[in-house]
């Protein structure tokens, strides 16, 4: 059964952004990317609210024709570009293909049980993007790892990781990866 994995920064205060939506914080490095990297070719699905939709889909596709990107870069933007990916929106009208924007969808309501049937298909990882729709695989019980890149920053205000989730969510912490950056990975799978 594939996995559905919440990868997300965070800032040692526990804000995944600033305020009005600031991520300039994000602590992004060449070693950074090359993991990055890593973690993009072990998934052939991503999912997205629709704020991480307008974001990724605001910059990728352009990124992948810029020549001043690094060679990592480009490689990430035609990754994300050509996965499929699924944007989870009710006030979308319609979302669009392009010629380096490839093999999305519009779906209204999330639904538990189309999930489901979507880990049960053969392929590679799940990606879930955006807080607001991690929100809603939490409350359902779909997240199957969680990876939080922790950035050496107090952001000071901002919105928290999961807001809006109100149960108690044990994890148990099954790996850990320091970058020079001073990023640290920390990886939690639920507990049963």
């Amino acid at each position: 059964m594939r996995k559905i994995y919440l990868f997300m920064m965070v800032s040692l205060d526990g804000y995944f952004e600033g305020p009005n939506h600031d991520l300039s914080w994000h602590n992004v490095d060449d070693e950074f990317n090359r993991f990055a990297l890593e973690q993009l070719k072990d998934a052939d699905l991503f999912l997205y609210g629709r704020r991480m939709y307008q974001l990724m889909e605001g910059f990728w596709p352009k990124a992948e024709e810029d020549t001043s990107m690094s060679k990592e870069n480009l490689e990430i933007a035609r990754l994300i570009n050509n996965t499929d990916k699924i944007v989870f929106s009710k006030t979308l009208k319609k979302v669009s293909e392009s010629k380096n924007w490839k093999n999305v969808r519009l779906v209204r309501d999330f639904d538990s049980k189309e999930i489901t049937r979507l880990k049960k298909q053969p392929g590679k990882g799940i990606w879930v993007g955006g807080s607001d729709l991690a929100v809603s695989f939490a409350k359902a019980g779909l997240i199957d790892e969680f990876r939080l890149m922790v950035n050496p920053v107090f952001v000071g205000a901002g919105r928290t990781l999961l807001d809006g989730y109100e149960n108690r969510l044990k994890l148990r912490l099954i790996g850990t990866r320091s970058f020079k950056s001073g990023n640290v990975l920390l990886t939690y799978v639920p507990q049963k």
